[in-house]
């Protein structure tokens, strides 16, 4: 038998007989010991017993090293983030808000079209709406893209906030709330007036004629 075979079959088995055996007392008890024998043409042969008629050594293994078994335990969780989400079946929270406009903008009086935009990270999965809330109060009608017509505001100020829900109604997020201060025109006007045409001349009235009086309203 190759002697290099030997010693690496002796190396890998060591923990397993020291495992069975425990210390010397023991190995010697259950068989446990080994001994190695050198031939006379210079080979080397380990047995669990003496070889009789034949020059012997017992191996003194070092001790082992052996690491208790590690139990199971529970492996920490964490709460995914919107940009950890692993695909569509993410449910986590959503970051919404309005980004038109601005907080605080001033709507003037020629401006007729007000649009409410929103952006949303991550987008939900299925079916989702929007809809606003001014002074407190839900505005008539939903979207269910980024943007909401609410060019109807009255003249003053307002607060508008938007709030996301999905296909059921229930309610995903809120974004913040955002001031707004609208200009309309007063009176009848319109919000573009067009230019008025200069009063025409009254007529000479010839000379010796009467004044002509202006109709009786009856």
């Amino acid at each position: 038998m190759n002697p290099s075979k030997v010693i690496l079959t002796l190396l890998l088995a060591s923990p397993l007989i020291s495992l069975a055996g425990g210390n010397e007392t023991d190995n010697a008890q259950s068989g446990g010991s080994i001994y190695k024998t050198v031939a006379p043409d210079g080979s080397v042969v380990f047995s669990d017993k003496p070889l009789p008629g034949e020059p012997t050594e017992k191996v003194e293994l070092a001790p082992t090293n052996v690491q208790p078994i590690a139990l199971p335990r529970t492996l920490p969780t964490r709460k995914l983030s919107p940009r950890d989400q692993g695909g569509d079946d993410y449910a986590g929270p959503v970051r919404f808000a309005i980004v038109s406009p601005m907080d605080g903008a001033t709507i003037p009086p020629g401006q007729r079209s007000i649009v409410l935009e929103v952006a949303m990270d991550p987008v939900p999965s299925g079916d989702y709406q929007f809809f606003a809330v001014v002074d407190g109060r839900p505005w008539a009608g939903a979207s269910s893209g980024t943007s909401l017509d609410i060019s109807a505001l009255e003249r003053g100020t307002h607060s508008v906030q938007a709030v996301l829900v999905d296909a059921a109604g229930n309610e995903l997020a809120r974004s913040q709330i955002i001031t707004l201060y609208v200009k309309r025109p007063g009176g009848v006007l319109p919000d573009n007036p067009a230019a008025q045409a200069s009063q025409a001349p009254k007529a000479p009235v010839a000379p010796g004629l009467p004044r002509a009086k202006p109709p009786s309203a009856d």
